[in-house]
């Protein structure tokens, strides 16, 4: 007899907290592709904090139903806390982060908690996938293309690359029957030209800076963009690398030959 699912299990985390809406998108998500979901994921909300780990302070885990944990820390802490806690004998065959608030493109990838997540649990071997969903409006996001090709994009990913681990797919502000296609993209900078400081004072009178980033997506204009996809209505599918390394000038160095210090 034939399963229905594709995975045996399937740990969703996420960087905009518990109890965030696109946190229960994803879990509905999962539930289509897997036989047993699990659920870890920050207490509060860890946007920005990329593969942060914590450190300098100890983790508590909450139970918030079966299977299902908020964890006092960061996305790349719920995954690792995850597999070392509940894991360790029999790791999840995937993990889904998101879906996040907003879309992650361009320069925010770098910054971004939720893709955070999948790159920690791509360094420990597991295939991942960061879902975010642009929106044009905040406090009326619809998620509705997520979850019309959410599941469907992940088969056709695992299917037809198994190899690959890790990817952080996008889908643009649309109504689910006006997306296009998906699109296998590359990331660009230039969606974010400059940080910005806002200064201000506290209840004591002492100085403060917020820190916040001035976002310019209309600079990204290249083809082969995830920007550009989301942008003419694709779903951006990027395929992501664990490695910091640029291999390309790093082959060259090698065929210049050593560095000579005197």
């Amino acid at each position: 007899m034939t399963t229905p699912y594709l995975f045996d299990r399937v740990l969703v985390t996420n960087d905009d907290g518990i109890d965030a809406p696109g946190l229960a998108v994803a879990e509905a998500l999962a539930a289509s592709l897997a036989r047993e979901v699990w659920v870890v994921a920050p207490e509060h909300d860890q946007s920005g904090v990329a593969q942060a780990i914590s450190l300098h302070q100890p983790l508590r885990h909450y139970a918030r139903g079966e299977r299902r944990y908020a964890l006092s820390g960061t996305p790349a802490d719920c995954v690792m806390f995850a597999i070392a806690h509940w894991f360790d004998q029999q790791p999840p065959d995937l993990v889904i982060s998101g879906v996040n608030c907003g879309a992650n493109l361009s320069d925010a990838v770098m910054y971004s908690g939720t893709v955070g997540a999948v790159v920690a649990a791509a360094h420990l071997g597991v295939p991942a996938v960061a879902l975010s969903q642009a929106y044009q409006v905040r406090d009326r996001i619809d998620w509705a293309a997520v979850e019309a090709f959410g599941a469907d994009v992940i088969r056709k990913l695992v299917r037809r690359q198994p190899d690959a681990v890790c990817w952080n797919i996008n889908f643009p502000p649309l109504p689910a029957e006006q997306i296009k296609a998906a699109r296998i993209t590359r990331q660009f900078g230039g969606s974010v030209p400059r940080p910005v400081l806002k200064a201000g004072h506290d209840g004591r009178g002492l100085p403060y800076h917020w820190l916040e980033f001035r976002h310019d997506p209309q600079g990204v204009t290249h083809a082969q963009s995830d920007v550009m996809a989301v942008r003419e209505g694709y779903i951006s599918v990027m395929p992501l690398q664990t490695s910091r390394c640029d291999e390309d000038r790093a082959q060259a160095g090698w065929q210049i030959g050593e560095i000579a210090l005197r």
